[in-house]
């Protein structure tokens, strides 16, 4: 039973204890569509499509500026009201070159260069003297790295309003980047020349000194790095010693060709190395070899070590493999030397 008369609520009384569900019900503040009728939001909805379509469709324009002034949050809501205003019948090309217009504006904030640009080419259809879709063309071509139609855009913007402070900020970034792109593009052909006059000269060194290679990978050939010094005319190269009886190597970066190879042997020895445990490899107690592969069974060429490597590279039997010269080195004496060198000769009979 009522401890007292009963309590008339205003009809706009809310629940302050359920103010997010009482909000929910106003029109004003839904954040989605009431699942039964509304009388009131019916009626608002009615009056957004109430006029000529020219008449609603500049409505639902000035609804998408007043959603683009108060910020990003509202971006989103500006372009759905540009949408549904060039959704209507509107013959009216002004507001439909504005609502195109500006919806690009909203995706040029946005960083939606390709609808930016979409927007803007349908405005100009409409409009080619229209300087804001020009300038926000040029904007997101800018952005997109476009410089080439970015700089026209701008041109012809200029070609309409010559004082447009902000087509002429965008035009002097435009000529910024253009000139960056250009040196850039200098320097990369300049440097493409180089590197094949380089590469010419290198293929004339080899053929002057007779050198012939054979090529099986051609990534090791393309990473080999001889170098030809310009002043002395020289080749450097890349060259292995390999050791056979250890299965070790020494690689070489630039073993110039007026070197000879006990210049390399006394640098290579002057201290024992960690696998010769017999100490059998010291410069005056090896042989240089190397492997002649041109015919079908392979014969093994001993090398003075006093020679230059112009010298044995210029040999009619040496072939560069994959442009690394490789040689064989052998103690001068021992049961290994023989029984390797007895290999290739049973090859060859």
């Amino acid at each position: 039973m009522s401890s007292g008369p009963e309590v008339k609520r205003s009809p706009y009384y809310m629940d302050p204890n359920n103010l997010d569900e009482e909000l929910a019900k106003v029109p004003l503040f839904m954040s989605k569509l009431p699942d039964e009728e509304n009388e009131t939001l019916a009626a608002l909805q009615s009056l957004m499509y109430d006029g000529t379509p020219e008449e609603i469709a500049e409505n639902f324009k000035n609804q998408g500026n007043e959603c683009f002034k108060e910020g990003k949050l509202k971006y989103k809501d500006a372009i759905n009201f540009y949408t549904r205003a060039l959704d209507t019948d509107c013959k009216d090309n002004k507001i439909r070159e504005a609502c195109l217009a500006n919806r690009a504006a909203v995706n040029l904030e946005l960083g939606n260069y390709g609808r930016t640009l979409q927007d803007c080419a349908k405005c100009l259809e409409l409009n080619p003297k229209h300087v804001k879709a020009l300038y926000r063309s040029a904007r997101a071509l800018f952005a997109l790295d476009r410089i080439v139609e970015a700089e026209d855009c701008c041109e012809h913007a200029l070609a309409i309003e010559s004082d447009n402070a902000a087509v002429k900020a965008v035009h002097q970034k435009v000529l910024a980047r253009k000139e960056q792109l250009e040196t850039r593009q200098r320097q990369k052909e300049e440097k493409e020349r180089e590197e094949q006059e380089k590469k010419l000269k290198l293929e004339q060194a080899f053929k002057d000194r007779n050198i012939r290679f054979h090529i099986t990978d051609k990534e090791v050939r393309e990473k080999s790095n001889i170098q030809l010094d310009p002043e002395t005319n020289t080749l450097s190269w890349p060259v292995f010693f390999l050791y056979p009886e250890y299965k070790e190597s020494d690689y070489i970066q630039a073993f110039n060709e007026t070197n000879t190879f006990m210049d390399h042997l006394e640098i290579m020895f002057e201290q024992p190395a960690p696998w010769d445990v017999r100490r059998d490899y010291t410069p005056a107690n090896v042989e240089v070899y190397f492997e002649n592969n041109q015919k079908l069974n392979p014969s093994i060429i001993k090398v003075g070590k006093k020679l230059s490597l112009a010298k044995v590279l210029s040999l009619e039997q040496y072939v560069v493999t994959n442009g690394v010269p490789s040689f064989i080195i052998l103690p001068k004496k021992g049961s290994f030397k023989d029984e390797f060198l007895q290999k290739y000769k049973k090859q060859q009979q």
